[in-house]
């Protein structure tokens, strides 16, 4: 058994959002990787078992701070506390027998504040008195361990930390003593930051700054991989492999003193590869983006939060700003070139929120893009396990995303779309058919226009591979958007849904080939239940429908050749099946449906417009709502063939 040391170190202190310390509070300890919880912990002796590991008492020299302590066979640990919301909060930590030459270089100061504590151990008249020995000698070896040059670690020292002082000289200095190095560990210990210029990082940096807030109070941002608007790079070739981990970013976006109004993003990475921000916190940014993935291969935000954003733009056109956004190396789109057409690609956002801060209110959305170059697309695009809560316009918008997975996000009160795909106008000089798009177990709560989820395309410029599964979606009955809304696309899939009080109808296809709606559950929607329109080959089965406060419970018009089938519906306003205008070559057949379970009772069971000829309509089930034949079945005129034999008399193969 070979035991790893952690803890009794600058970056092990517990810190809330404003960098102030928090004493006395539990700590969990996991399995750096796995995950799994550690409850093996001893004391620094290695033998005192540690029944639970909590920060230091206010009363201590180092208040929420974490002791040194001891774990068997564990070479490094993620910490975990929840912070004031239920939220969790960790951090990594890599255990110090890692790194051996700057043990060996504190390992005498570590002897005195081990022996300190033994003494307070063995001596209770005494303890007050040798815990304060035990503190200071802790703190001796912290700074020795500071000082003796860890190998590849960098701690930012002479800073005020007052969170009103420029510290960008001792933050920079720090970042530019890993560079020649090729890259290293920057430690930034807790405590409140100030700097009035953006920080620049280096390759192959990580940066650390769990419990520290690092607050803008100058233009420009806060952290770039570049230097100046001078530098430019093609490709991916800038610099890369560059992690921020924890830490509370502050934008500062207002109009008061020493606060930032311009046009800048908080965090900017530019023509580079593997990109990765975790727990980290970006506040009040103004009126650009908390991140940019510019040009950026293996772009991950993981464990985030994104809050607060002002419009400060002249005439408030920046409505529509993304928290995250996703980009593409174009004339406008960031400081530095190359403008070479370089996308983003390989893109994950995991675990994020986004919303308002505690002094301004939310973003225009949470991630997405609004540029794109002729022919290119942002490949490989996942955004997973997301909370985005009150954007201005979208919560989520791939524009030009190919093979894009969005999965499990809670989107709510969005003022528009909760989660809209699309691509630009051909008729503007592009030609982009994406395919291969995934919108999964999202929950869409209270979009208030468009749609709450809509894959949108062009006639010549349609997406392909669309399966939109397993969402819930709900309209809370006011606005005017759509459930589910696909729009030119081949084969699209909408699937297994749950549609709740929209604003219009619960699932739209329009202009779209061969669609399969199946499983979808739409209950309360504003208008129709189920909408196929200019949709040729579609399928639509298997759909349980309640309730429509106009029009019908399916509806096809215009394409034909569709198939309804095995739908229950209940209290559509009109009809329960309509095929209107131009619905040629339908086939209705084992669908059931009832007048009663709306706020209105159902006018007719199914109806046809007289252009919608060609029609089968069979095997279906209407008994049960006192309707004749000729209310029923309100098909005269259309030729349809209402019995397996080929019969066109009323009721057919139906019963009423």
């Amino acid at each position: 058994m070979t035991l790893y040391t952690f803890g009794g170190n600058p970056a092990a202190v517990l810190t809330d959002t404003a960098g102030n310390v928090i004493p006395n509070y539990p700590v969990n300890v996991r399995r750096a990787g796995s995950g799994e919880l550690v409850t093996a912990l001893f004391e620094a002796d290695g033998t005192t078992p540690i029944g639970e590991l909590r920060s230091n008492p206010a009363t201590s020299s180092q208040p929420g701070a974490i002791r040194t302590f001891t774990i068997p066979d564990v070479r490094a640990i993620e910490y975990q506390y929840l912070d004031a919301h239920g939220n969790p909060v960790t951090w990594y930590e890599a255990a110090r027998e890692i790194a051996p030459t700057a043990l060996d270089a504190s390992s005498a100061a570590t002897a005195v504040a081990e022996d300190a504590q033994a003494v307070a151990a063995a001596a209770h008249t005494a303890a007050a008195a040798a815990q304060a020995a035990a503190d200071a000698a802790q703190g001796t070896a912290d700074q020795a361990l500071m000082n003796a040059g860890m190998p590849g670690w960098y701690v930012v020292t002479g800073a005020a930390r007052d969170g009103s002082t420029d510290d960008y000289a001792a933050l920079q200095a720090a970042l530019d003593a890993a560079r020649p190095a090729g890259g290293g560990t920057v430690l930034i210990p807790p405590g409140r930051y100030a700097t009035a210029k953006a920080l620049t990082v280096y390759d192959n940096t990580v940066i650390y700054a769990y419990g520290a807030t690092i607050k803008a109070i100058g233009g420009g941002g806060l952290l770039h991989n570049y230097a100046n608007t001078s530098e430019a790079w093609n490709g991916y070739n800038g610099r890369s492999n560059i992690t921020v981990a924890g830490g509370t970013w502050d934008g500062n976006a207002g109009t008061g003193p020493g606060q930032t109004s311009g046009l800048h993003d908080v965090m900017s990475f530019n023509h580079c590869r593997n990109i990765t921000v975790r727990d980290v916190t970006i506040l009040n940014t103004s009126q650009a983006h908390a991140l940019e993935f510019n040009a950026v291969d293996g772009g991950r935000a993981i464990n985030c939060r994104f809050l607060g954003f002002a419009d400060l733009s002249p005439g408030g056109t920046r409505q529509s700003s993304e928290a995250v956004q996703i980009d593409i190396a174009v004339s406008g789109s960031s400081p530095v070139g190359a403008f070479d057409g370089t996308p983003s690609k390989n893109i994950e956002i995991i675990g994020c929120y986004c919303g308002p801060s505690d002094r301004l209110g939310a973003f225009g959305r949470f991630v997405g893009s609004h540029t794109i170059a002729a022919g290119t697309y942002y490949d490989n695009i996942t955004v997973r396990g997301n909370v985005v809560e009150g954007t201005l316009a979208e919560g989520i918008r791939g524009y030009g995303w190919r093979r894009a997975v969005i999965e499990g996000n809670i989107i709510r009160n969005t003022a528009k779309a909760g989660i809209v795909l699309t691509v630009p106008n051909p008729s503007a000089g592009y030609s982009l058919n994406p395919d291969q798009i995934v919108v999964s177990g999202n929950v869409v709560d209270g979009a208030a226009s468009e749609s709450g989820i809509r894959v949108m395309g062009y006639a010549t410029a349609q997406h392909s591979g669309v399966r939109i599964t397993g969402n819930t979606v709900n309209g809370r009955g006011s606005g005017s958007a759509n459930g589910i809304q696909v729009e030119c696309c081949k084969g699209p899939g909408v699937t297994g849904n749950s549609i709740e009080a929209t604003g219009s109808t619960g699932v739209y296809v329009n202009q779209c080939t061969d669609a399969l709606v199946s499983g979808c559950t739409v209950t309360a929607s504003g208008s129709n239940g189920i909408n196929l329109t200019d949709s040729p080959g579609g399928a639509v089965t298997g759909n349980t429908i309640t309730g429509t406060a106009a029009n019908h419970g399916i509806t096809v018009g215009g394409g034909g050749d569709s198939l309804i089938s095995n739908n229950h519906i209940a209290g559509a306003a009109s009809a329960g099946i309509r095929l209107s205008t131009n619905a040629v070559r339908c086939t209705v057949t084992g669908n059931k449906i009832r007048k009663a379970g709306g706020t209105v009772a159902t006018v007719n069971g199914i109806s046809a417009h007289t252009s919608a000829t060609g029609a089968v309509i069979a095997g279906n089930d209407l008994t049960g709502n006192g309707w004749t034949a000729a209310v029923a079945l309100l098909v005269t005129g259309t030729g349809a063939v209402l019995d397996w034999a080929g019969g066109t008399a009323s009721p057919g193969h139906n019963r009423i």
